[in-house]
Formats: C-alpha cells, sequence, structure tokens
C-alpha cells in the first residue's frame, strides 16, 4: 500500500467532559481525518510555524530546521507509519550530502518541522483506515490561536 499525502489542517483544542487537549488536524483525500494529540509545546510550534512564518526569535523547530538547512540536509518527508497501543510513529526521511536517509521522529516534531520546510507530510494508507475518521467523528476542535496569549 502505498502511503497518502495529507495536509496539515492545523493545532487545534479537543474539548471534551474533563478538559482539553491540543491536537494537530491531517486531512486525507475524501474527507478522512486523522487527528493526533501532541503537548502543548509542539503544539505552539505548529501552530506558529504555520501562523507567523517568520518568528521574533527561534523556537527549538526553528533552530532544528535552520540547522539541516546550514548543513545542506533537506527534509524530503515525514511520515506517519503505524499506530501502537494509541501512539503514533513516523519517520522522517532526509536528503543529505552523502544520499537519503530515514529517521525515527515523534510526529508532532516530524510536523512541526515539514511545516517550515514545505515539504508533505504522509499517512500509511493502512493507518489511515484503522485511525482515520470523518469530520463528525472529530472531537469538538476549538481554534487554538484562540488560547494563546
Amino acid at each position: 500500500m502505498e502511503p497518502i499525502t495529507c495536509e496539515v489542517l492545523g493545532v487545534y483544542l479537543a474539548v471534551h467532559d474533563l478538559g482539553a487537549a491540543p491536537v494537530v488536524l491531517l486531512e486525507a483525500p475524501q474527507h478522512t481525518y486523522v487527528p493526533i494529540f501532541i503537548g502543548l509545546y509542539e503544539a505552539v510550534s505548529i501552530n506558529n510555524a504555520i501562523n507567523m512564518p517568520t518568528p521574533v526569535r527561534p523556537l527549538t523547530h526553528d533552530l532544528f530546521s535552520e540547522t539541516l538547512l546550514c548543513l545542506n540536509t533537506h527534509i524530503i518527508q515525514v511520515k506517519i507509519d503505524s499506530i501502537e497501543e494509541g501512539v503514533y510513529y513516523a519517520t522522517m526521511t532526509l536528503e543529505t550530502p552523502t544520499g537519503e536517509v530515514s529517521i525515527d521522529c515523534r510526529p508532532s516534531d516530524g510536523i512541526a518541522l515539514a511545516v517550515r520546510q514545505h515539504v508533505p507530510v504522509l499517512v500509511e494508507e493502512a493507518l489511515l483506515k484503522d485511525a482515520g475518521v470523518s469530520r463528525d467523528q472529530l472531537p469538538d476542535l476549538r481554534d487554538f490561536t484562540e488560547y494563546m496569549v
């Protein structure tokens, strides 16, 4: 099965009875969505990369992205590979001066870097079938930027 290219729609707060949690939302073709719950720091980083292209001061993901570019290394893609016991796993593929390499990464870090370097985020087709949901199956999502100070 081929991985499917998804669009990073943004960062939201998934609101439920016990509180709220940050989620990055991916959209695949045919309006299939993959909500990935992430940490607050990663949520801020992804949100900033999407909504504030030029940060006042670099965050860790900005620094890492710029370091890669200074080393003549470019991210080719980030692929969400699998989910095990509710934890997503991903691989980041890099083009380096000595060739292509793939490294393990957290999906949130991979997405934070992918949006900075404008590279595709892919989801394995089998994972999309297992973890993908329709719009009406999504949790109550609120705009993350409304909660940032």
